[in-house]
């Protein structure tokens, strides 16, 4: 039988008690709780575990002679009682879909020690879990855009004395807590207490890990992050208590553990991943967070050089690119030397809807942009929404009619702009004056790049040899 860090099995002598307030529990969860509401999500978006030992058989024997055998049927189809009650919460930086310049403090282990050894709340398990995707899954064997972005990302780590930039990196913190009629007696009867003060029952343990939820957010918070509580969908539970995302999860490299108390890993920071655009003018890395659980929204007003960089380096890290433009032609190249074959990348006209019936819904690992290259006046257009989406804007300069776009987007990128546009740019983004003048005079491959959250990043997006090749020297 398993057991967790710093836990272990009850003594003989301790086993009647814990006995009888799961006698309680089957008795109380019977009369008192629908059949159903077992098996509701909760707005917690809370995970049940079923466990058959934790079940009183005697509404399940075998039929007796004579009996109808549609009634026994139904018996045993009733959802079991659950031993366990789970939630999940991802950690991620205030802002990150432009992470700032210093990277997020390190998780504090006090607030996981904390959360674990607080006997109001009396969880089993508090478990810190990681899944990271390090490239692009599922790129054809040949495509150079996968592999020259790679190469540029591991030479920055190197560089820096860093692991290169992840495709996608998510990090959890899960909650489990043991019911009466579990296993695990010791945990069971650690938690009879916090639950039976919230009202018991189910809504009881809903009530804790609500509780324990609500502390971990606001401790977080103080740290520099920002959490995000998991529905049903969005992960799955092993039988070994591990956590894993509801799709894509066999691409993913998960690194799963029990961080409290002497077990907490030091230096665990919840950086997310990203598309590595370019460097800073320290020679930081400039990471894009394009994809989340949410869809996305970017303007850019800048060149088709810099929209056609974009398109390659997010189909690298795995995305599926739809563009939409009007001038077909100047993407013929990408098309040709990108590698990319129909299953990940369409260049369409404008008017026709955006979208591809044939492929499968966006994923962690799979996720999906649509770039619009339009002018200055996109058309409307139907694009896809969802999570794991990212749309993207091109303007060539700025239009106060398409305002809306810079004032709406997650995420805005500014090449050089005549001071006039650069005026009319500050009113709308709230620039400050010394990047409203420094607009006029970016040289043709920076990018001043700002997110909804106002953080603020100058980038030098150099393009690597083998996208020089086809597209050029970068110019504004």
């Amino acid at each position: 039988m398993r057991t967790f860090a710093g836990m272990g099995l009850v003594p003989a002598g301790q086993f009647t008690a814990a006995s009888g307030v799961a006698a309680a529990w089957r008795l109380r969860t019977r009369r008192k709780q629908p059949e159903t509401a077992v098996a509701e999500t909760p707005s917690m978006a809370l995970r049940l575990g079923g466990n058959s030992a934790g079940i009183a058989g005697s509404d399940d024997q075998r039929p007796r002679n004579g009996r109808d055998k549609s009634s026994n049927t139904s018996k045993r189809s009733r959802p079991p009682i659950p031993d366990h009650v789970s939630t999940v919460l991802e950690i991620e930086p205030v802002d990150a879909v432009l992470c700032s310049a210093d990277p997020p403090v390190p998780i504090p282990p006090e607030i996981l020690a904390g959360l674990h050894e607080d006997p109001l709340l009396g969880l089993a398990d508090v478990r810190l879990v990681q899944h990271v995707q390090p490239t692009g899954a599922g790129l054809p064997e040949r495509s150079q855009a996968g592999a020259s972005y790679q190469s540029l990302n591991q030479d920055v780590a190197r560089r820096l004395g860093t692991d290169p930039v992840p495709a996608t990196r998510l990090t959890w913190l899960a909650f489990r807590l043991e019911l009466p009629g579990s296993r695990r007696h010791a945990l069971a009867a650690r938690a009879a207490g916090p639950i039976l003060a919230r009202g018991g029952g189910i809504a009881g343990a809903h009530r804790t890990l609500d509780k324990a939820a609500r502390a971990a957010s606001a401790k977080l918070a103080l740290a520099g992050y920002r959490t995000i509580t998991l529905a049903d969908s969005d992960y799955t539970t092993s039988p070994d208590g591990g956590y894993r995302p509801g799709s894509g999860s066999d691409l993913a490299q998960t690194h799963d553990g029990s961080y409290t108390g002497t077990n907490t890993a030091p230096g665990t920071r919840a950086t997310p991943g990203g598309v590595l655009i370019g460097m800073d003018p320290a020679h930081r890395p400039v990471t894009l967070g394009l994809f989340h659980r949410r869809t996305l929204s970017t303007a850019i007003i800048g060149s088709l050089h810099l929209a056609q960089i974009l398109a390659l380096r997010c189909a690298a890290v795995g995305a599926r690119v739809i563009v939409e433009t009007a001038r077909q032609a100047e993407w013929d190249a990408v098309l040709l030397h990108s590698g990319l074959d129909a299953a990940r990348l369409i260049v369409q006209p404008v008017g026709r809807p955006v979208g591809h019936p044939g492929w499968p819904m966006p994923s962690m690992a799979t996720p999906l942009l649509v770039l619009r290259d339009c002018g200055a006046r996109p058309p409307y257009a139907e694009v896809p929404r969802g999570p794991w989406t990212s749309i993207v804007t091109l303007l060539p300069y700025f239009d106060p009619r398409t305002a809306g776009y810079l004032r709406d987007a997650d995420l805005v990128g500014l090449q050089r702009l005549p001071r006039e546009e650069a005026a009319m740019a500050r009113h709308v983004l709230s620039l400050p004056d010394k990047d409203t003048a420094a607009l006029a005079d970016l040289p043709d491959p920076m990018v001043l790049w700002r997110s909804r959250k106002r953080t603020m990043r100058y980038c030098e997006f150099a393009p690597t040899k083998w996208e020089e090749a086809f597209l050029g020297e970068p110019v504004r």
